[in-house]
């Protein structure tokens, strides 16, 4: 089956683990990869808004600087990735456009079967200093599949870690989840996370997600842990990670708390962590 995956690229270690990843998993299944970079026209622009009309002119001269050389360098790391793709046989599309880098990225992922991207994102290079918001906006906007990186080489076999707590966006990450491990094999096995006070009802939920897994040639090993789930997720995610690398799934809804922190606060502590890889499905 031929796929087509989106590899969101800046000029970060991240991105070039997502970059080395994505060639990992087009060897293994044959797919395309298609890189993507964005010059943020928009956030140049805003970050030179305000000068009065003298110096606009000098203003609207700097803007222009700003675009063409992040231009430049952006064109730079796709020819890089080119070569990487050529030197490893995998089929590729090169992707430059402009714009507002989140928005542009969840274009492009509508029709894509898998995106990656750093868990860090540094698209907006040319007006601030560190990692910018790209990464959380795509998550609350996505169209896809994620699939984020650290700025650690991952293996292609994890052990994975599934937050489940049967509401209708936990579904749709499990069925996107257990479809894509189909395909690029991430684990033959997986642990199913329920975070309830209530062990009896935790182990209830879990007894479907654990038919559907079983299903798809899946081993399941079962958890249920009281407490708040940022912190039984994180916790239980670190605990794993400590004997192997663990991909953490989770879909996201404003209706349940596991997805809170892109909409607004849960999952802050794996997300402010970086060390841990995730599959998202919105």
């Amino acid at each position: 089956m031929s796929l087509r995956i989106l590899v969101g690229i800046d000029d970060s270690n991240y991105a070039q683990r997502a970059i080395a990843y994505g060639i990992a998993l087009a060897k293994k299944s044959g797919a395309t990869l298609a890189g993507i970079c964005v010059v943020d026209t928009f956030g140049i622009e805003r970050h030179s808004a305000g000068a009065n009309i003298g110096a606009f002119y000098f203003a609207q001269k700097l803007i222009d600087e700003k675009i063409n050389e992040s231009r430049e360098k952006l064109e730079k790391l796709l020819d890089e990735f080119e070569e990487h793709c050529r030197n490893n046989g995998v089929r590729y599309e090169k992707i430059m456009t402009s714009g507002t880098p989140a928005k542009e990225i969840v274009c492009e992922s509508e029709l894509a079967d898998l995106l990656i991207m750093g868990v860090r994102t540094f698209f907006h290079f040319e007006t601030i200093e560190g990692p910018g918001d790209t990464f959380e906006k795509v998550v609350s906007q996505g169209r896809c599949p994620l699939l984020a990186v650290t700025d650690e080489e991952l293996p292609l076999e994890m052990d994975v870690l599934i937050a489940y707590d049967g509401n209708l966006k936990s579904n749709n990450a499990l069925k996107a989840f257990a479809g894509m491990n189909d395909l690029f094999h991430f684990s033959p096995s997986a642990t199913l996370l329920n975070v309830n006070d209530d062990p009896s009802e935790g182990d209830k939920t879990l007894e479907k997600a654990d038919r559907y897994l079983s299903a798809h040639g899946l081993k399941t090993r079962t958890k249920v842990r009281a407490g708040r789930p940022r912190e039984m997720i994180h916790r239980t995610v670190k605990e794993m990670g400590e004997g192997k690398k663990t991909l953490l799934v989770i879909g996201t809804s404003a209706s349940n708390e596991v997805a809170s922190f892109f909409l607004g606060n849960s999952l802050k502590n794996v997300v402010r962590d970086g060390s841990i890889p995730l599959f998202i499905f919105h």
